[in-house]
């Protein structure tokens, strides 16, 4: 619904209209207002996150300020227009080989999005060197200064066995043996040019790799090409970032009642949209 807004300024100037139309109704009902509009229009512009519309106990129904909404069809799915699924591999689709060139590590950053799409340039790029891949490693130091990783946020089990017929994953390097004693094997670090195309990897990563027996391609964000002409390829990006990237059970349990409380018929409607300066500054956005 929030097309209509042709900008973050016009989505601010509704929502902060729609909270003096709800202090307008607290008052009209002789329930206490909200602090000082001013109050919290100051607190917005001291930090990175601006509170659009910030809703606690009210009991008012707010449905007649969206009349245009059907709440019995808001949840539902919606039309295709004719457009499928093409994440399912066709059947020539080769299974990895059981003796692959070497060990695939890369280190994700960047936001959360971006980290998905590098999870998934990862395997991308595992299938075209035949490598078997390390379970990527996520940034942790961003922004929010999260070092879950990898196995904190993703279902590794599931992640594994859904991606079982494209590439071979293992959650570490093995220790190698070398004339009677354990080495460990960290990779050969390499960076990666933005958006590098297939040739890089078939002939520059690819040769380090069967040289050194691994490579650790750090930073990963935006590090293969993302038009790649061939559907395939294409199809297996599709095949992890919509079905082996599962979140753990206990972040599932908690989406899930999470939204079931959004679609849930209630009082009312709390929005929370966050903008980080970062991101405001790559938009092209100016904050004052």
């Amino acid at each position: 619904m929030w097309d209509c807004f042709e900008s973050t300024v016009e989505l601010q100037a509704w929502a902060w209209g729609w909270i003096n139309d709800v202090e307008e109704r607290r008052r009209w009902s002789g329930r206490a207002p909200s602090p000082p509009a001013e109050a919290a229009t100051h607190r917005r512009s001291q930090g990175t996150v601006w509170e659009v519309v910030y809703c606690t106990d009210c009991s008012i129904d707010l449905h007649p300020l969206f009349p245009q909404i059907n709440l019995e069809t808001l949840w539902g799915t919606a039309a295709s227009g004719g457009w499928r699924p093409s994440s399912a591999p066709r059947s020539d689709w080769p299974p990895p080989l059981k003796e692959s060139n070497g060990y695939l590590r890369v280190r994700c950053n960047g936001g959360l999005n971006q980290q998905r799409s590098a999870i998934c340039n990862a395997v991308l790029a595992a299938r075209i060197m035949n490598a078997t891949l390390v379970l990527p490693e996520l940034d942790a130091n961003s922004f929010w200064h999260d070092d879950s990783g990898f196995q904190g946020i993703y279902d590794v089990e599931h992640f594994i066995k859904a991606l079982r017929y494209d590439v071979q994953i293992v959650e570490s390097i093995p220790e190698a043996r070398v004339k009677g004693k354990t080495k460990k094997i960290k990779g050969y670090q390499l960076r990666p040019p933005r958006d590098a195309p297939i040739s890089w990897y078939t002939t520059v990563a690819l040769g380090k790799m069967k040289e050194h027996g691994a490579i650790y391609l750090t930073p990963f964000s935006h590090r293969l090409a993302e038009e790649i002409d061939n559907p395939e390829y294409q199809r297996l990006r599709c095949r992890v970032n919509y079905h082996a990237l599962r979140f753990k059970p206990q972040i599932m349990k908690l989406s899930n009642s999470i939204v079931t409380k959004l679609r849930a018929e209630g009082h009312f409607m709390s929005i929370h949209l966050r903008f980080e300066m970062d991101m405001l500054a790559f938009a092209g956005y100016v904050v004052t």
